[in-house]
């Protein structure tokens, strides 16, 4: 650890007196020209927790000039999903429990668990910067006190913590008077004759358009939902497993950068994990090193389910190679008290496990003949292996030291399938949230945030949260600074196009009966009842009635589902990445309802 203490405190030095501040830029005293293109002093391409905080850090510095593209409906992004919190060093709430985490063992940590393809210097930024973020989130009235193991830092009052991000932040965003504009993907980068970045190229329902910016920050995301990217730069076998529900996560970004020549890092490191089918981040389960065993269709016990960071691709692979690319979590009684006490029961029970009971996805028996039976597994095979998790070699040492508990039940399985978490390559970033071309140099006036760039945490996500929202603000300061040195800000002037662009695509014509209806469908917790209202063929409104879901799961599903329903006119779009069960009831209510 002693080794990354030099590289700490110059660090240290660079953000006391600067901020992170930029090399200050080349000056361009010349006006450019009227362009006839709408102006921003700096646009923002991506609407999650890293172009959020990124818009509302920029108008801290000064900046009223800003726009935010997001090519969704909604603001989010994957950043939504994000269960686990803030990984943070020294913060006042570490203080007040009693808990110790040093910017050097962060950095240490993420090096660790990058397995040599973390960049210390991005590491060492994280590790000072996250502290200020969640004494920053604080000041918005948005508390960060709950402390899981030994650094990972939570909403206070128990909410998803990707959830509460964009929540506060895009209500600040608001406050501030920041316009994001939405179902506006940014679909090229332009830039002028000395390869500085000068604007965007948008597109929406209308058109395409041209955005003039003195600089750009590419907050896209990765490619997880890409399975061509995932193929071209990964294993081709990959492509067909479950991507994570990160619907916006294409590789936009990454596409358009690479295209003026930015070098792009670690774009073969791709995170695997194995989750409850069917895959579903919010119904993943602490499933390794809690003395669950997994079996095959063939009844038999094939990988060692412990896991450090650097394992989890190893155990997918694993599975991959299994019947059907899937297999069983199986475990007991005391297990499931196990997890209940490792993962904290309101965490277990309000994000892992609520309705799952309820949902026919945990199969339950209360002997392992009766289990095997439920399962379709060859009872004498399974029998064995379960009778044999002391000698069998396999290794992990928590099977082997609850190997006895398995004498007594009721048993538990639940089927597990592979999937795609996320991807870690991107494009190449110096610690400014510069993008670096090929030849080593800045692309002026095009920065990144988030997991965009591929040369922050390596193999494995380490730090939650924190990359996003810390390189979030570091770019936004810098491209501060740089348009300051270059031009300076400047006021939005109000601009009408020739063909009026809305924010939003137009509401599409259904073809439903005019009329009110009520209808009910079944959520996680219970059922869901809803009215809704249809004027010339069109659904104009749906009111929930009666729910009773979990609440920090549920506000997802109704604010954003709902009204993308309204918006398409379809009831079969996918349902909200972290609140499946939720949206699966409003979508069979409405269903329901329209059936009268």
């Amino acid at each position: 650890m002693k080794k990354y203490l030099a590289l700490i405190l110059g660090l240290c030095l660079t953000v006391g007196l600067g901020g992170c501040a930029s090399t200050p830029a080349e000056k361009t005293p010349e006006t450019q020209p009227e362009s006839g293109n709408e102006q921003f002093d700096i646009v923002i391409v991506g609407a999650g927790g890293a172009g959020l905080a990124a818009a509302v850090e920029a108008h801290e510095q000064g900046a009223d000039n800003i726009l935010v593209l997001e090519k969704m409906s909604f603001a989010g992004g994957s950043t939504t999903m994000a269960f686990g919190g803030f990984n943070c060093t020294n913060s006042r709430f570490m203080d007040e429990q009693g808990k110790e985490e040093t910017p050097v063992m962060l950095v240490d940590k993420i090096v660790k668990n990058g397995a040599g393809f973390a960049d210390v210097d991005m590491a060492g930024i994280i590790a000072m910067e996250t502290p200020k973020v969640i004494e920053w989130l604080d000041g918005f009235g948005s508390e960060w006190g709950k402390i899981r193991y030994a650094d990972l830092h939570c909403p206070t009052d128990g909410t998803i913590p990707g959830v509460e991000l964009v929540k506060v932040l895009k209500e600040q965003a608001e406050k501030n008077g920041i316009e994001i504009r939405y179902n506006s993907p940014a679909v090229d980068l332009i830039a002028d004759e000395s390869g500085r970045v000068s604007g965007v190229q948008v597109k929406d329902a209308n058109g395409e358009y041209t955005i003039d910016a003195q600089a750009v920050i590419l907050a896209t995301g990765g490619f997880e939902s890409n399975p061509e990217m995932i193929a071209k730069y990964d294993n081709p076998g990959l492509a067909h497993i479950h991507l994570a529900p990160s619907q916006g996560n294409m590789g936009d970004g990454i596409v358009m950068a690479e295209k003026l020549g930015a070098e792009l890092r670690n774009m073969d490191l791709i995170q695997l994990s194995c989750a409850v089918a069917p895959f579903s981040i919010q119904m993943q389960l602490p499933i390794k090193n809690n003395g669950v065993v997994f079996i095959n269709k063939e009844g038999k016990r094939f990988t060692n389910e412990y896991s450090e960071a650097s394992s989890d691709r190893r155990i997918t692979e694993d599975i991959l190679k299994q019947t059907d690319a899937e297999c069983f979590g199986v475990y007991n009684e005391t297990i499931y008290q196990t997890f209940m006490a490792i993962e904290e029961k309101d965490f277990f029970d309000e994000y892992r496990m609520t309705g799952i009971d309820n949902s026919g996805t945990v199969i339950k028996a209360d002997t392992l003949e009766e289990l095997a039976e439920k399962l379709g597994v060859d009872q004498e095979t399974f029998l064995a292996t379960m009778n044999g998790l002391k000698t069998d070699n396999i290794g992990n040492e928590e099977v082997v030291k609850l190997a006895d508990t398995y004498k007594s039940g009721p048993y538990y399985a639940v089927t597990l399938t592979p999937g795609v978490m996320d991807t870690l390559g991107g494009v190449l970033a110096d610690t400014t949230g510069r993008v670096i071309n090929k030849e080593g140099k800045p692309i002026k006036g095009l920065y990144a945030a988030g997991e965009v760039i591929g040369n922050v945490q390596g193999a494995y996500y380490s730090v939650g949260l924190g990359e996003a929202v810390v390189f979030g603000r570091v770019s936004a300061r810098n491209a501060i600074e740089y348009i300051k040195d270059r031009q300076g800000l400047t006021e939005h002037v109000p601009f009408d196009r020739d063909t009026p662009q809305e924010n939003n695509a137009e509401t599409a014509k259904g073809n439903f009966t005019d009329g009110t209806f009520t209808g009910e469908g079944q959520g996680n917790n219970g059922p869901i009842k809803v009215e809704v209202t249809v004027k010339d063929g069109s659904i104009t409104e749906i009111q929930v009635l009666e729910q009773a879901e979990t609440p920090n799961i549920y506000a997802g599903a109704e604010e954003q589902f709902i009204p993308e329903l309204i918006k398409t006119q379809n009831l079969e779009i996918d349902a909200v990445a972290g609140a499946t069960n939720s949206s699966n009831g409003l979508r069979e209510a409405v269903k329901n309802a329209l059936k009268q």
